[in-house]
């Protein structure tokens, strides 16, 4: 607000308000790094006062600030639609590795197109680290050419699915069926985290490879004086079994 005081004295700031009275939040190169307040003001010591800016246009351009010009495309409806958004602003973070201010803009556009379907944060990881390497290989990822091992934590790393992108909040929360092999292998990831919880150990899935079901790791607390723990690694041989270290 610019206001005029009955002095002559013109000033320009934020306007507040506290227990009735009136302040004046000012900044500017000449005043200290945190502002200054003025007021309280008393009605006979104002001439006249003028919005300058409204509370929804400053709020505006702080959002054009923080997100920059927006990467061109429609507004995304459906699932295809959310998928090819969220790919091409992964790729537009990618190419802008050289510049990091454009960079953060970019990036926090795919956090609001990402946060619009509630995409977790290992997919949206997956999404943009398979961004970058899609910049030197025409080959698709695998879980190690993104990650530093084969397996990783569902909440640090994970491939999205087709139904992650949908947008009715009741698909994307449906669970994946195991397939009918990984059920009948007693051997499976599955069946052993539930045959370790049978015989009333504390386990559970701490990594897991792509696709789940070829590699992964259970953490076991072993209930023996003082605290012991261990992870139980499953891999699959040359000969499509499951083996257990």
């Amino acid at each position: 607000m610019r206001v005029i005081l009955a002095s002559g004295q013109v000033l320009t700031g934020n306007y507040t308000s506290r227990a009735g009275m009136h302040f004046l939040h000012r900044t500017g190169p000449t005043l200290p790094l945190i502002g200054e307040v003025s007021g309280p003001y008393q009605p006979g010591e104002v001439l006249a006062v003028e919005v300058v800016r409204t509370w929804a246009q400053v709020l505006e351009d702080a959002y054009a600030r923080l997100h920059g010009e927006r990467v061109p495309g429609p507004e995304p409806r459906t699932r295809d639609d959310h998928e090819q958004r969220l790919q091409a602003l992964a790729c537009a973070v990618a190419g802008a590795s050289g510049n990091w201010h454009r960079g953060m803009q970019l990036r926090r556009q795919f956090r609001e197109a990402a946060d619009r379907i509630g995409l977790a944060a290992g997919k949206r990881t997956w999404m943009l680290n398979a961004a970058v390497w899609a910049r030197r290989s025409n080959a698709p990822p695998t879980m190690a050419d993104l990650w530093v091992d084969a397996v990783a934590s569902p909440s640090c790393l994970a491939r999205p699915r087709p139904q992650d992108f949908d947008p009715d909040p009741r698909v994307r929360r449906r669970r994946t069926a195991v397939p009918p092999f990984v059920k009948a292998d007693p051997f499976s990831i599955p069946n052993m985290l539930h045959a370790l919880r049978a015989a009333s150990l504390s386990a559970r899935v701490s990594r897991l490879g792509d696709p789940p079901h070829d590699c992964g790791q259970i953490q076991i607390e072993m209930p023996i004086k003082g605290r012991s723990r261990f992870a139980a690694i499953a891999e699959r041989d040359w000969r499509g079994r499951m083996t257990w270290r």
